[in-house]
């Protein structure tokens, strides 16, 4: 891959974009385009959008998630081909009172259909039963 190349990125970006995507919206192909070329043309170096898997040292923060004493809201696709839906069933396992919101057919994208429904349930979850009385 030639990152220099604008339109042989974008073609790339779309592809991953709708290797990504479930089934539960339609592939806006030209939305992808257009966030695609913002992103080439705002990003001074493209590799970087990749560093995340480059992460290393968080083994002592492995098998500790039943530690986490807060409210947990686990979003999630059940068409993630990344992060497989049973990733989430099994975090939740593990988290004390974790809460699931599941998002039938979405795979590892935050799709804009998507929206209200994600940013309903974290209004939910971090509103206390006090301030709704």
């Amino acid at each position: 891959m030639d990152w220099a190349n604008r339109e042989a990125v974008i073609e790339y970006q779309i592809g991953a974009w709708r290797l990504l995507s479930g089934s539960a919206h339609p592939f806006d192909e030209t939305a992808i385009r257009e966030l695609a070329g913002a992103d080439f043309d705002r990003t001074p170096n493209l590799m970087t959008t990749f560093n995340h898997a480059l992460l290393q040292g968080g083994e002592t923060w492995f098998n500790r998630l039943h530690e986490i004493a807060v409210p947990t809201l686990v979003i999630h696709g059940t068409e993630d081909r990344i992060l497989p839906y049973a990733h989430s069933l099994a975090l939740q396992a593990e988290i004390q009172d974790a809460v699931l919101l599941t998002l039938p057919g979405t795979g590892h994208e935050l799709h804009r259909n998507d929206w209200a429904v994600i940013l309903d349930a974290i209004e939910k979850h971090i509103v206390s039963p006090q301030e709704t009385a």
